[in-house]
């Protein structure tokens, strides 16, 4: 009988440690554990290959490269998680406290500053500088990525915390057939012919244009505040304006959205903040109604409206869809001039929102000592020969190298088409700057994000005019900045 006892308890426990993950090192075997969620699409393979209306793109190349990964370095394991936490904060945080997230885990890049002194994360510029063993010439991790874009997801105390694997393609897919119709015979170039464009729509009795998010206010802002860059882009010189370089702006008045909007003179005459405001609103006048609650994307497979604004993943999806009957295409945001604006500067890159899916090494791997291997699996994944099949075949996204060889997905060709010649500008001829060079809803915090964009539906629903929000914003920012001051006890003697 204690025979059977014994092993009756023997099979529990191991049941027990079998069920929460057992001895995760496997004996001599170091396992990975991966969430392998992302900004476009996730990595987690689909239940089969085959293609089908409910599985239209099937997917393991993270499963097939993990395999092969684990080929060439026998003393690991890549576990991918079957679900992801998709950069939920109220999920991860409480993991990241208690070291028990997985050991990479993917979260949106706007968490680094957030995070700076936590010890969530491991630190990668010294990696980042040591060569990559599965590149051809074995050269410094980091030159696998445009130099620019690489800095901008710099942290503000100079590292580099995530490793992003992707392009994310952002653009605007039209009707052709209503663009036509309406007398619209060439694609617009610059906001100016845009708008005229929407007007054309909107009197030819077509709905013309809307949104999910608010993707071409991010372009306009760069490029009204572009000439900040040399002034503002002090503290952490990578094309990018933080947060911290934000409210140093603020404080020394080089960025000063309330400017006549506090205090007894509310004229706003020289605001250019206010100026942005108007200038974003310009489009949204031709909206639809009530256009928050509109379902874009299900009204441009209808043949209902000319215009939406598209991500990668949005185009996947919408390019697959039977039901559309018309000819369509895919066009950049067109660029803020002086024709609208006397703050027209230089614009951004176009076609790619920068680069995106930041995956994290934890703090878990630090407790485990995987994160040697973590760093050599990412290296592994961002080899241009092997980042080609795990972005391309997932059909969202812009790989972070594509050459010739690159099997991307048409409809994403114009617009990387567009990028590789905006790109060439602003290396060689300074006259583009990187997406969300300027960005400050970006920059200063989500409360001040959901204020922002809350405040240009009302000025959308009627709510508010855009000179009310003006005032109010400038009073929020001034509040946000004493906030970010006293939160991250910024070393103002380097502000000079």
């Amino acid at each position: 009988m204690k025979k059977i006892y014994s092993i009756v308890t023997l099979l529990l426990v191991t049941l027990f440690l079998v069920a929460c993950g057992g001895d995760e090192t496997n004996g001599d075997v170091k396992t990975i554990v991966i969430d392998a969620g992302g900004d476009i699409g996730n990595f987690i393979s689909t239940p089969t290959m085959t293609p089908s209306d409910a599985n239209p793109f099937p997917y393991n190349t993270l499963e097939t490269l993990a395999r092969e990964w684990e080929a060439l370095n026998k003393g690991y394991k890549i576990q991918i998680n079957k679900t992801t936490a998709s950069g939920d904060r109220s999920i991860l945080v409480p993991q990241l406290n208690n070291k028990t997230a997985p050991d990479i885990v993917y979260q949106n890049g706007t968490v680094v500053n957030m995070d700076l002194g936590k010890g969530y994360y491991v630190a990668l510029n010294e990696y980042l500088d040591k060569p990559n063993p599965y590149v051809e010439g074995n050269l410094q991790w980091r030159d696998i990525y445009v130099k620019e874009e690489l800095e901008q997801n710099m942290a503000s105390d100079g590292e580099q915390y995530a490793i992003t694997l992707e392009k994310i393609p952002v653009g605007i897919m039209y009707n052709k057939n209503i663009l036509t119709a309406a007398g619209v015979n060439d694609i617009p170039e610059t906001y100016a012919e845009f708008l005229v464009a929407l007007d054309k729509i909107k009197q030819s009795g077509k709905e013309a244009y809307t949104t999910t998010y608010t993707w071409y206010d991010i372009a306009l802002e760069t490029a009204m505040f572009s000439d900040l860059l040399p002034l503002a882009d002090v503290l952490t010189v990578n094309g990018k304006v933080d947060t911290e370089e934000f409210v140093r702006a603020f404080d020394k008045k080089l960025w000063d959205p309330t400017l006549n909007a506090l205090g007894s003179n509310t004229s706003l005459e020289g605001n250019r903040y206010y100026e942005y405001l108007k200038v974003t609103k310009m489009k949204t006048q031709y909206y639809p109604n009530n256009w928050q609650s509109y379902d874009g994307h299900t009204n441009f497979v209808n043949g209902n409206i000319a215009m939406v604004e598209v991500t990668g993943a949005e185009i996947r999806k919408l390019s697959i869809n039977k039901n559309i009957n018309f000819e369509w295409g895919i066009m950049p945001f067109p660029d803020l001039t002086t024709e609208t604006t006397q703050y027209a500067s230089r614009n951004s890159v176009r076609g790619v929102a920068g680069l995106a899916t930041p995956w994290f090494i934890t703090n878990s791997a630090m407790e485990k000592g995987t994160v040697e291997g973590a760093v050599d699996f990412l290296m592994f994944l961002t080899a241009p020969q092997n980042n080609n099949r795990l972005i391309g075949d997932l059909k969202g996204g812009i790989p972070l190298n594509p050459d010739e060889s690159t099997e991307i997905a048409d409809y994403l060709q114009p617009l990387l088409d567009i990028y590789n010649e905006d790109k060439e500008k602003a290396i060689n001829e300074d006259s583009r700057v990187y997406w969300a060079a300027v960005n400050s809803w970006g920059m200063l915090g989500y409360a001040y994000n959901t204020v922002f964009i809350k405040s240009l539906q009302d000025i959308d629903n009627g709510t508010k005019t855009i000179e009310q929000v003006a005032l109010s914003l400038a009073q929020t920012i001034r509040s946000t900045v004493q906030a970010l001051k006293i939160e991250y006890d910024y070393d103002e003697s380097k502000w000079d």
